[in-house]
């Protein structure tokens, strides 16, 4: 009954967890739009039913969402609460957000608070990036563009609240040429068309000129970075490379051999194995690095007899200590003669099974899927045949001695491991 109690508050919490994300998005639509609007009413003549109708929709969207954030449970994978606030300041700060003033005070300066709303997005923001490992980089550039254009538009109306009434009618006119010297100032550009005509006019040039030189060093600084770190993948390949050119140039490595190193390098990035697959799984948590690693290997080993019939516990302890290897065309993985001391499951490429009488007639070729080695594992007897890798071959490698502390903690699997190994030498010999 447990489990089945598990089984279901499990769907369930994960349906919480969609109502509550589609919830914040909509959230930081209205906490935008309010960063956009509340300043904008200050110095453009918005109509009084558009003004009215945006600040009960942030009012009952705000208030509702305080009730929604005191009540919630605490998602770990999905705190709304601001870093180094508590429950109850971060609920001040939501009734602030809420508050009619505009609706109180009548164009209060206070409705300004709306913009403490932003704070929502701000944790949205690094929430998605925590979450979202394929785009870091990308997210990033667009948080930047995010939290940059509304910078200016602040800036903007600002600027028009200090140039006060002007001659030209319309709000689209009066925000744009706002807008235009805004710009042209953070750009660094300044055309100079666009001149302060008072000290209140000159303060604040000043102080946005100071904060478009700052501004255009962070962007060019994050955007070098942003585009370095797309594909860091391609760096640390490009940095490495670099390091093999310096040592085969050091050591005089002829070229022949230079470009079978290149070749193999050139196949890890293409595979994308030019990582540590074993130093990678080993950062996740037991739990969770065995499902990885069985979600990755079950169907190499179900494929094999011997393991076909063994429970999940055995399977789990076998693919922990299978480890990747590479072997390009031409290699041999193992030759006959030599005491064998592991097993080979092939995950890509092909190899050939090779006579043992002269090394080079091919008795059988095996691909994706297939495994070799096994029964010199099992018999601790020298290899009965080479074998060679036709083309790039990508294997996990399970080496005898944690084969043997496997079987050992599995006496039933291990007896009928060896039966089937005994039945299989029985019917070579016949």
């Amino acid at each position: 009954m447990a489990s089945e109690g598990g089984a279901g508050t499990e769907p369930s919490g994960r349906r919480e967890l969609a109502r509550r994300r589609i919830w914040n998005g909509w959230i930081a639509i209205c906490a935008t739009t309010a960063a956009v609007t509340v300043p904008a009413a200050f110095v453009l003549d918005l109509p009084s039913t558009t003004r009215i109708a945006l600040e009960l929709i942030f009012t009952v969207m705000f208030g509702v969402d305080a009730l929604v954030t005191w009540r919630a449970r605490d998602f770990a994978s999905d705190s709304l609460l601001i870093p180094g606030l508590s429950r109850v300041s971060q609920l001040v700060v939501d009734l602030l957000a809420a508050a009619p003033f505009e609706l109180l005070a009548g164009g209060s300066l206070l409705q300004i608070l709306r913009v403490l709303k932003l704070q929502r997005v701000a944790q949205l923001f690094r929430l998605w990036r925590l979450n979202e490992i394929r785009r870091t980089a990308v997210l990033r550039l667009v948080f930047f563009l995010y939290w940059m254009a509304l910078l200016t538009h602040w800036l903007a109306c600002g600027w028009i609240a200090l140039r006060g009434p002007a001659p030209d009618p319309g709000n689209f006119h009066r925000y744009v040429a706002g807008l235009y010297w805004c710009v042209t100032t953070l750009s660094t550009v300044g055309y100079g068309d666009v001149t302060p005509e008072n000290d209140a006019q000159r303060l604040y040039a000043m102080a946005t000129m100071m904060l478009g030189v700052g501004v255009y060093g962070f962007i060019i600084g994050n955007v070098a970075t942003i585009l370095a770190h797309i594909d860091p993948g391609r760096v640390n390949r490009l940095h490495r490379m670099e390091q093999l050119s310096t040592f085969m140039a050091y050591r005089n490595i002829p070229p022949a051999l230079r470009d079978r190193i290149g070749a193999y390098y050139r196949h890890l990035w293409q595979r994308r194995l030019d990582h540590d697959e074993t130093e990678i799984l080993g950062r996740l948590p037991p739990g969770l690095r065995t499902d990885v690693t069985l979600f990755l290997k079950r169907d190499l080993l179900q494929a094999v007899p011997m393991f076909r019939e063994a429970g999940d516990g055995f399977l789990r302890e076998i693919a922990l200590e299978m480890k990747p290897v590479v072997f390009m065309p031409g290699d041999h993985v193992i030759w006959a003669g030599d005491h064998g001391r592991e097993m080979y499951f092939i995950s890509r490429g092909t190899v050939d099974v090779l006579s043992p009488e002269d090394g080079v007639t091919v008795l059988n070729r095996l691909g994706q899927g297939d495994f070799f080695g096994e029964m010199a594992l099992l018999e601790n007897a020298p290899r009965g045949a080479s074998v060679r890798a036709v083309d790039y071959c990508d294997l996990y490698r399970l080496d005898a001695h944690l084969f043997e502390r496997i079987l050992a903690a599995h006496p039933t699997v291990a007896a009928e491991i060896r039966a089937q190994a005994q039945a299989r030498r029985s019917m070579r010999q016949d």
